[in-house]
């Protein structure tokens, strides 16, 4: 039997398994011993445990076939990255941004002529170029897989941050590492993975600023916050409305971003500052090869997909104007909000999610931060626990179809933002001396 078919036969078990689980849950509201919750305890074991098991068996399966084939592994996002690396060897690093010589790279790789607009360029930040350089051999294959192991780690040093976020509020600690495991399973940090993108530094940029607004460690939060500036897009949109609610975490962010575009200048020179910005203004037109804004999962990539008659000019322009009104919208409700932690945090990060002019299936795995977010003030935190592990599941299934597999991720974003605020009103209907018992029957 072929990994593909194990995957398939595991997730229908795992949806089966998932069903009881929804069943005995709905049965346990109704009860209130420990001996009637604990056939509940026991499917939601096995659910994790087929869950998991689904998951590696279907990438592992992805990867093979992805990494085996040489199209689609140099024509995964990595390619530039791997160019930029190999241009900084060859060609010095002030030289990195100039898409001809990261045209030649590409070429030698796919084994045949490209034309400018085929090239997939390198137009992330100066910062990562002396990494890149130190990751990056002529063995195309090797370089992959380093790159990919310091992405794996960044991943895990983020989802650890988050897992200390979800411990201060007294959640068990045997229910942190399963929802880790399902965070790092999360499909698109697998899908990040294996374009071989540099969402891994945004996702621990975003965590170390989310831990560091729920600890009280606003400077530090900021700090973390510089680190999104890999998408400079996303990291306006979290920045801004902290200069009018938290000035520390803005000051951190000032700092750090500072220090980044000051040794981002120091490897490039001025020359390269100016053909970096060159290559921004490119990428922002979204024509350029790889910009693919109808299978982006933004705004502008639900206009070009539901009303493409718009024509494309216009669509962006919009875009960045919703843009522009989501920045000034979220300051407004970060200096209003009377406890913005709590609530903004995840709110903040899917309306970026959704109105940033450019973001793909990868950036989707900043989801993970209002997951964690919805776990910590959740009173069902034991069964929410399996949250990535369903998302995961659900949007894997979700490739069955184009209008599902461009449905589902704007359904997961609106509740993730929304729910938080339903469980607010939910709770404050909530008797005192019951708000304690679904923990209680948990334990």
């Amino acid at each position: 039997m072929c990994l593909c078919s194990v995957a398939r036969y595991l997730q229908i078990l795992t949806w089966s398994v998932y069903l009881k689980l929804s069943v005995l849950k709905s049965r346990d509201n109704h009860r209130s011993s420990k001996i009637d919750f604990m056939p509940s305890a026991s499917i939601r074991r096995i659910f994790l445990i087929a869950g998991i098991a689904s998951l590696v068996i279907s990438y592992l399966g992805i990867w093979i076939r992805f990494i085996n084939d040489p199209v689609e592994r140099t024509g995964s996002d990595f390619i530039a990255f791997y160019s930029a690396g190999r241009v900084a060897q060859s060609n010095g690093l002030t030289n990195v941004y100039k898409p001809l010589l990261q045209q030649q790279i590409q070429q030698e790789e796919v084994c045949f002529p490209l034309v400018q607009g085929q090239v997939l360029l390198y137009n992330h930040l100066p910062f990562l170029i002396p990494i890149l350089r130190t990751i990056v051999s002529t063995n195309y294959v090797a370089s992959f897989y380093r790159w990919i192991i310091l992405l794996m780690a960044l991943y895990i040093a983020g989802i650890t941050i988050l897992g200390r976020v979800i411990q201060q509020t007294g959640i068990e600690k045997s229910s942190i590492l399963p929802t880790g495991i399902g965070a790092f399973l999360f499909l698109p940090v697998f899908f990040s993975l294996m374009n071989g993108q540099d969402t891994a530094f945004l996702f621990l940029g975003t965590a170390i600023w989310a831990y560091g607004l729920l600890s009280g460690k606003e400077f530090l939060a900021g700090l973390g916050l510089s680190l999104t500036t890999v998408r400079p897009h996303v990291a306006l949109v979290l920045a801004i409305p902290m200069l009018f609610r938290y000035g520390k975490v803005f000051l951190g962010f000032l700092l750090g971003s500072g220090t980044l575009a000051l040794l981002s200048v120091s490897i490039i020179g001025l020359d390269g500052t100016r053909e970096y910005i060159d290559i921004l203004l490119i990428s922002s037109g979204g024509e350029w090869y790889g910009m693919k804004e109808y299978a982006m999962y933004n705004l502008i990539g639900l206009l070009t997909r539901a009303a493409p008659q718009l024509g494309a000019g216009a669509i962006r322009t919009l875009g960045w104007i919703v843009y522009g009104i989501a920045i000034i919208g979220l300051c407004i409700l970060w200096f209003k909000a009377r406890n913005p932690k709590e609530k903004l945090i995840g709110l903040t990060v899917t309306l970026a999610l959704f109105a940033v002019p450019h973001l793909h299936f990868h950036d989707l795995a900043l989801l993970l931060i209002p997951i964690y977010q919805l776990i910590r003030i959740s009173r069902d935190t034991r069964n929410l626990t399996v949250l990535p592990i369903v998302l995961s599941l659900l949007l894997l299934l979700a490739n069955i179809s184009p209008f599902l597999q461009y449905s589902i991720p704007y359904l997961m974003m609106a509740a993730l933002a929304g729910y938080p605020y339903y469980l607010e009103s939910k709770n404050a209907t909530v008797p005192p001396n019951s708000s304690r018992l679904p923990n209680e029957i948990n334990k």
